[in-house]
Order: C-alpha cells, then sequence, then structure tokens
C-alpha cells in the first residue's frame, strides 16, 4: 500500500513537538560558601528536573517559580544582605523538592507546604525520632537521625521565605499547623582547662611562627624549608616543625593549609575570636588599618578598638582590646593583656606578606592572597599539631573498644549517614574485610585513642613491657611504664578496663617480637615489622582519622570555633544582676543574652546533679551530708564538689575590694543608682562603686584577697589625693570610711592581707584610673 504524502512531514512535526518541551535555562545564583572569600554563581537549573536530578523529565511548570526565586536571591544580595544565606536556602529547597516529589506532591503547593509542615507533617516525625544522647556509634543500622525541633524551625523561615520568592503567598500557610519551638540549646563554653590548653599552645605556636615569618621578611634572610617550634604540652616541651612551602600537590591556584604562614593565620584567627569576642563574619572583614592608641598620662598603656557590622542585627558591633591588667570593670575576670601585642605582630606580619587591606588571609602556592580562608582545613593541622583533646573523651571508650577488637579480626567498621529515598538521614552500618598493612596501623591508632582516655602524659616513647598494681581502695589499677630517655611514668585504670589495656600490650609485643633485636621495644611503633620507630609531633591521630571512625566533632579533638570563644568568655564574665555589662562585651541585645548566654554552664549543671545523686545516695544509707560529700569527693578524685566551687567562685568584690547585696542604701546624698536604671530602662543591681564609701550595703569580705584589694584601693586614692589638692578633703572622706571598713576585718585576714601587699604592692586589678573615676565623678 502506498504511503501517505504526508508521512515524513508528520514525523517531523512529531519531533518538533518532542524539542518543544524542553526550555533551555541559565539561571543562576550568588551565594557564598564558609570557606570562600567571594561569592560564586550557582547553576540551580536542576531544580526544575523530577527529584532535582537533570537525568529526570524536565516539569515546565516549575520553570517561572524558579526565575522568579533568581530574580529576588539577586536583589537580596544586591541590597546587601548575606549570600551565604542564600546558598542555605537554596539548600533547604532543594531537599523540600526532593521529599515533595517522592511523595507525589506539588512542592509549590499548599498541599506539598503542609505535608512537610504540618501537625503530622515530615518535620514532626524527624523530630519525634531525634536522641541528642546517642552518638552515631551507639545506633543501629537503618535508624532514623532525626532534626532538633530548633532546626525545623529554621528550615520553616528558610523555605516560607523562598517560596514567597517564589512568587506564593506561603506566609499565609503558617497558620495552618502550629508553630516548632525556636529555642535553641546555648553553644558549648570550654572548660577551664581546655581554654587553657587552646590559649597556650595558639599563643606559642603564632608568636613562635610568626616571628621567624617577620624576621624573614625584615632582614632579607632565605626562607629555610622548616620553621621550628617549641610548644609547652604541660609539664613537657615537644618541638614542631612547619613547612615554609606553600606549594600544593596540584598545579592549580590552591592553598597549602599546613604550610607555617597558613597555620600562623589560621592561629591567629582564633586568638583574634579570643581577645574581641566578636562573632566569625566580624573577625573575617576586620581590615588594615588598624590604629593602637597610647593613653596620654600612661604611654605604657594601649589601646585599640575595632569595629564590625553585624548584618542580620542590622547595627555596628566593636570590641576594645587593651594591655591594661584591668578593664575597670567589676566582673571583667578574664587576662587579656597580651592582645594589644598580639594583634601589633598579627598587623605587622599581614603587612609584610602582602596584604594593605584583609587582616586576616592565606596564601595560595603561587604566593598570592588567596579568595578562601578555608579555617575549616587549617584547623584540622591545628588540633592535631597541638594535640588539642576534649576534656570528655572518656566517653568514647566503648566505641574505642569495639573498634579495637573488629580490627584484631582484620575487619572494619563502615558507620556513616546516608539520605534514603524520603531525604532523611539514616545510619549505614557495616562490618567489612580490611587490607592487613591499614589494619595495623588502625590498631595502633585506636589503642593510642584508648589509653589517651586514661592520661595526659605523653604516651611517645614508652617502652614495653609495663607493670601493673594491686586493685586499690577505689578500684582502680595503676600502669607503670619506662620511657626511652630513661623517665619514668604512670596512668590509672579502672579494674573494668584493665584486660582492654593488657590486651593492647600483648599486641604490642607480637610486633616487638618480630623487629630486629637491636630495636627499641616500643609500646606503639610505627613502620614495618622488622623496623621500630616513633612518629613526629606530639600524636599520630589526626582529625580524618577521628572522622573516619564517627567520632563526631568536639568527642575527641576539641572544635575550635567562635562561638564557643563567645559562650567561653559569656560564661566566665556572667553574674548574676551583670546583663549590662555582658550585653556591652558580646555586642547583644538583652533578650539575645537571655536565651543563649547567661543561663548557666550546661557541663556545670551536669556535674553538679550527678554529684548530688551520689551525695543523697550516701545520704540515704546513713551517712551524715558532711561524710556523703567527702566519700564522694573521694570516690569521684576530685578536690571540691562543683557545686561548692560554684559557690566559692561567686564570691566576688568589686573593684574596691568590697561586696554587697546590689541595694544602694546612702547615708546621705541622693540615690544615683536609681538615675542609672532609668537612663539603661533596666531594674539592674548597683554599680557606683564610687559611692560605696557612703552605702550601708557595702561590706567588706572577710578573705585575704578581698582586704588586700581595698587596701591597694585606699593607698591608690591617698596617692591621688596628691595629684588633686581641689579635691583633698573629699578623697579624705573616703580614706576614712574605707579604713572604717576595712577594720571589719578578722586579725589573721588582715596580716595576710597585709603580707600581700608588702610582697607585691598594689593588687594589680587597682589602677590609677581606678581611683581618678572615683575622685572626678
Amino acid at each position: 500500500m502506498a504511503k501517505s504524502p504526508f508521512a515524513q512531514r508528520a514525523k517531523g512535526i512529531r519531533a518538533s513537538r518532542h524539542h518543544s518541551n524542553v526550555v533551555s535555562l541559565e539561571l543562576t545564583i550568588p551565594v557564598k560558601y564558609t570557606n570562600k572569600s567571594s561569592f560564586h554563581e550557582l547553576d540551580i537549573t536542576h531544580l526544575a528536573h523530577h527529584c532535582c536530578d537533570r537525568n529526570n523529565e524536565q516539569i515546565s511548570t516549575r520553570i517561572p517559580y524558579i526565575r522568579q526565586f533568581v530574580k529576588k536571591a539577586r536583589e537580596y544580595v544586591d541590597n546587601g544582605k548575606s549570600a551565604k544565606s542564600v546558598e542555605m536556602y537554596y539548600s533547604n529547597f532543594q531537599s523540600y523538592i526532593r521529599f515533595c516529589d517522592n511523595n507525589r506532591v506539588d512542592p509549590f503547593s499548599v498541599q506539598g507546604y503542609l505535608k512537610y509542615f504540618s501537625n503530622d507533617g515530615e518535620l514532626r516525625h524527624q523530630i519525634k525520632v531525634y536522641n541528642s544522647s546517642l552518638r552515631l556509634w551507639q545506633r543501629n543500622h537503618g535508624d532514623e537521625i532525626g532534626i532538633k525541633e530548633a532546626t525545623a524551625t529554621g528550615y520553616l523561615s528558610s523555605i516560607v521565605k523562598t517560596l514567597t520568592w517564589c512568587g506564593l503567598d506561603a506566609q499565609s500557610w503558617k497558620h495552618l499547623h502550629r508553630p516548632f519551638n525556636s529555642r535553641n540549646e546555648p553553644y558549648k563554653a570550654y572548660s577551664e582547662s581546655e581554654e587553657k590548653i587552646i590559649m597556650s599552645r595558639l599563643s606559642d605556636l603564632f608568636f613562635g611562627l610568626a616571628s621567624q615569618l617577620i624576621a624573614i621578611k625584615n632582614y632579607n634572610t632565605p626562607k629555610p624549608d622548616e620553621l621550628p617550634i617549641s610548644i609547652d604540652f604541660g609539664g613537657w616541651e615537644e618541638k614542631l616543625f612547619f613547612s615554609t612551602s606553600l606549594n600544593t600537590q596540584s598545579g592549580k591556584k590552591l592553598v597549602n593549609a599546613s604550610s607555617a604562614f597558613n597555620i600562623a593565620m589560621g592561629a591567629a584567627y582564633h586568638l583574634f575570636c579570643y581577645f574581641t569576642s566578636l562573632n566569625d563574619g566580624q573577625v573575617r572583614s576586620v581590615c588594615h588599618p588598624l590604629t593602637i592608641e597610647t593613653d596620654a598620662r600612661d604611654r605604657s598603656l594601649k589601646m585599640l578598638k575595632i569595629k564590625g557590622f553585624k548584618a542580620r542585627a542590622n547595627h555596628e558591633v566593636s570590641a576594645l582590646v587593651t594591655n591594661e591588667v584591668n578593664n575597670n570593670d567589676i566582673v571583667f575576670e578574664v587576662e587579656k593583656k597580651s592582645g594589644v601585642a598580639f594583634i601589633e605582630v598579627l598587623s605587622e606580619l599581614s603587612t609584610l606578606y602582602g596584604s594593605n587591606r584583609e587582616l586576616l588571609y592565606t596564601l595560595d602556592n603561587n604566593e598570592q592572597i588567596s579568595s578562601q580562608f578555608n579555617l575549616s582545613a587549617i584547623n584540622l593541622h591545628l588540633t592535631k599539631e597541638l594535640n588539642l583533646l576534649s576534656s570528655h573523651r572518656a566517653l568514647n571508650l566503648p566505641w574505642f573498644r569495639e573498634l579495637f577488637y573488629t580490627f584484631n579480626q582484620g575487619n572494619t567498621i563502615k558507620l556513616k549517614l546516608e539520605k534514603n529515598e524520603m531525604d532523611r538521614f539514616v545510619v549505614s552500618k557495616a562490618i567489612l574485610p580490611r587490607r592487613k598493612p591499614r589494619v595495623v596501623r588502625n590498631i595502633l591508632n585506636i589503642s593510642y585513642c584508648i589509653l589517651t582516655c586514661f592520661t595526659e602524659k605523653p604516651l611517645k616513647g614508652i617502652l614495653l613491657p609495663l607493670s601493673y598494681s594491686k586493685k586499690d581502695i577505689n578500684g582502680n589499677i595503676r600502669v607503670s611504664f619506662n620511657y626511652q630517655n630513661g623517665e619514668q611514668g604512670y596512668f590509672d585504670v579502672p579494674a573494668s578496663d584493665l584486660s582492654l589495656v593488657q590486651d593492647i600490650e600483648k599486641w604490642a609485643i607480637v610486633r616487638a617480637n618480630n623487629q630486629r633485636k637491636t630495636q627499641a621495644r616500643y609500646l606503639f611503633k610505627i613502620g614495618n615489622s622488622d623496623y621500630s620507630r616513633q612518629w613526629q609531633g606530639v600524636s599520630p591521630i589526626s582529625s580524618q582519622f577521628t572522622t573516619n571512625m564517627s567520632i563526631e566533632p568536639n568527642d575527641y579533638f576539641l572544635t575550635l570555633q567562635s562561638s564557643r570563644f563567645r559562650e567561653t568568655t559569656s560564661t566566665q564574665e556572667y553574674r548574676a544582676g551583670h546583663f549590662s555589662h555582658l550585653k556591652h562585651l558580646l555586642q547583644n541585645t538583652l533578650s539575645t543574652l537571655d536565651k543563649h548566654y547567661s543561663n548557666g554552664h550546661p557541663e556545670t549543671n551536669k556535674q553538679v546533679l550527678a554529684q548530688a545523686v551520689q551525695v543523697l545516695e550516701r545520704i540515704a544509707t546513713g551517712n551524715s551530708i558532711e561524710e556523703a560529700k567527702e566519700q564522694t569527693m573521694q570516690s569521684l578524685r576530685i578536690e571540691i564538689l562543683a557545686y561548692d566551687k560554684s559557690l566559692k567562685d561567686q564570691v566576688k568584690t568589686n573593684p574596691n575590694g568590697i561586696a554587697c547585696n546590689g541595694k544602694q542604701v546612702l547615708k546621705s546624698g541622693k540615690n544615683t543608682q536609681r538615675a542609672t536604671n532609668k537612663t539603661m530602662q533596666q531594674d539592674l543591681p548597683c554599680s557606683e562603686f564610687d559611692m560605696c564609701h557612703k552605702c550601708t550595703s557595702a561590706k567588706a569580705v572577710d578573705e585575704p584577697n578581698a582586704i588586700y584589694k581595698l587596701m591597694s584601693f585606699i593607698d591608690v586614692l591617698r596617692e591621688a589625693q596628691d595629684r588633686h589638692p581641689d579635691a583633698k578633703q573629699e578623697v579624705q572622706d573616703k580614706i576614712d570610711a574605707f579604713e572604717y571598713t576595712l577594720e571589719s576585718a578578722s586579725s589573721d585576714v588582715l596580716e595576710e592581707a597585709m603580707a600581700l601587699f608588702n610582697k607585691n604592692g598594689r593588687h594589680p586589678r587597682i589602677t590609677m584610673s581606678h581611683a581618678l573615676l572615683a575622685i572626678c565623678r
């Protein structure tokens, strides 16, 4: 039968109609990733495809919405708002679209919105399954992780904004379901021991590297291959070496995060956060020039004011850094007097290596300022090289034990998070065989992690065999050993963990028996079977290893974050009733402080509760409260209970060395605190410390250091009296009043305080400017 003359033409028409269903898109949005300092254009055309996959069908009805989203995102950034926020909006929106597509509901409709956010929607389900007390390694294969309710609040805000940008009235949909609880958990502050370790080692590292890098430029000397730095690790020093080479394995413009200059800049970033208490965004935006002012009266006093802008709050913030021992504030207890010296060195280093704008930056392999400041990559090296270990790392012992015995069987545990077809995070856990060389190194690494849970002492250079004592009254066994240099050491382990330590020793002995007889028999040796050597630096463990073993951040190595430095400052500076000082220090509103910072230290609260339970258990068995507390301290091997320590720490005095109830009651004259509160629009305790001599609430604290401080204040008033003859009688009245208060102290406390005064001179927190403030009111 003859073909129709329209047949060929019909085929062409069908082909044309098929292609007309595909719309060419070139849609990009400006985003900014955390590790980059510049904008990046991100192509989002895949959002128009089913499940956001370009290999799937393109859904043409979505294209107008996505175009609107692109337009609004660009306007948002053009108006000075954060491109980081745009990246976050896009990421959350992509997950939302995938979920809706997998559930066969239109993401650009109220039905799709409710499927995700309603009272029985997807996010409610994920909130129910979330359990913050469980680590990843404590979960089973296939378990869902879930999300915090505060995270759901962020998703809601983000996706509503995105849908609104797409042209939908998503704001009106929010009343169709109950709201999420937006209260976040407080940031985790560093403990006192952690803060001391971090700041001392970062300071040693920065000043050691910076001084050598500055000398290379100033004196035009040849650059050595490595720069040596001595770091104090608490009881022993270790010499570390940092390569000066900026080269990377790739020929592209990349940053070598482990090079001396970039490591120094990473340490500088964290020191800057510590000294200023500013947020990440403000710290990264600080630029040259930095002008350090000198006090007109005391040329040795220097001050630097750093300004920044808080985009989300739409206001300017500032930080004051000074080399003065005291900032003349009642509750400023953190000694940061080396801040000016640090910034002087940082400014010189930054300028010498090519920047007249950015203060903090990294250099690429062409010795040019990089557009990235990849802090996370630098932190991996900082935490390892400085051996910054968490104070609660022993909580990982059950997981370390499981890994140790799994590795000994020639296997490994593959543990990770995956997204299932519903776009939910679930646990994937599997035991897999491993090549022998990798198994040996894994056993060595995990054995090292196990022993660091029992001791802070160095484990490099320990020789076999170990020796074990009998169990003591606390149920602990002392493990003793010798170092290669002839020194001795020991650590205590609970009897329940003794077999694990002995199995580690047995494994090490088997390896040592296979090596040459002339080689040292190390507990932890690296190298092949017949050769024995130790690693460079303090620890053989890298952050990458702990990540591969699914150990969460801050559970073994400490995390270095600006938010944690701010929370540490908040915890140290916070006292009941002194919100105004903390508000100024952290540049927050009072509501923000109350919500995020001022509710006490969560770790301390947990310690208090746990210890209180143990005390109550002992009281229930017939012990007195003092006996119960003493037994609890012995069992925990601590000198003071957390609650008693917090009470002791709360005994604070004002700059005069005087304590009071915070209520100003003057013998004569107008109540000055009432006027201050009226100005602040807050009911705050008294901070008019120059009026203490007239106030009946002011009391001397019968404690040597407080009396020493009051003596010092009286002494500085006497000196100020000679400098201001016009106010001589007024100053004398204050001196007489303070001396009368001083007489209320007991004789032995007075003697001890006088001994401190004679030995050390004035208290370091009492300055002449302090006295001048009291005179010139």
